[in-house]
């Protein structure tokens, strides 16, 4: 099974339409589950989707599917790596008005730095990178976790500050 979920802070069409689209085209054998979040009006033929996950649920999803696959959100990106899972990552872009800025890019290609994503940038490197994921299934070293947090808290900080999200305590 492949998860793709979205997180929480809204729709992201743009990699939602790309796994329905690989799916419907034969590309994907697999069963599909799209975690949505806030778009209300998304199909896909022969997809699961839901908007939203109850967290145990979406911790089992993490650790059960053959394959992730997520926005660069960094709450996301955390339960993944400690879940000891190697995620194919489409982060959400500014220039195609994602989100207000890059930092999903950037803590993305960082992670692809040290092997513990995927990235898929575009649509069309999606189809490869989920091949890529199915084989890798562990990450180099497990992730420093004490890092992933600090780095959590950044961006956090960073969002706050331009009122987007509360700082975490």
């Amino acid at each position: 099974m492949i998860f793709v979920t979205v997180g929480n802070f809204g729709g992201f069409p743009r990699l939602v339409n790309a796994v329905a689209e690989l799916k419907a085209r034969g590309a994907i054998r697999d069963d599909v589950l799209l975690q949505i979040a806030r778009m209300s009006d998304f199909t896909a033929q022969g997809c699961k989707v839901v908007p939203f996950l109850a967290p145990d649920e979406f911790e089992r999803l993490i650790r059960e599917a053959g394959v992730i696959v997520c926005h660069g959100g960094n709450g996301t990106l955390i339960q993944t790596l400690r879940a000891g899972r190697v995620p194919v990552v489409m982060p959400r872009q500014r220039r195609y008005g994602e989100h207000i800025d890059d930092h999903q890019v950037e803590l993305s290609r960082a992670l692809a730095g040290q092997d513990r994503v995927v990235l898929a940038m575009e649509v069309g490197e999606l189809e490869g990178a989920i091949a890529e994921a199915r084989r890798r299934t562990q990450p180099p070293s497990p992730p420093a976790l004490r890092m992933l947090d600090l780095v959590a808290r950044e961006i956090d900080a960073i969002l706050a500050k331009r009122g987007f999200v509360q700082e975490r305590q």
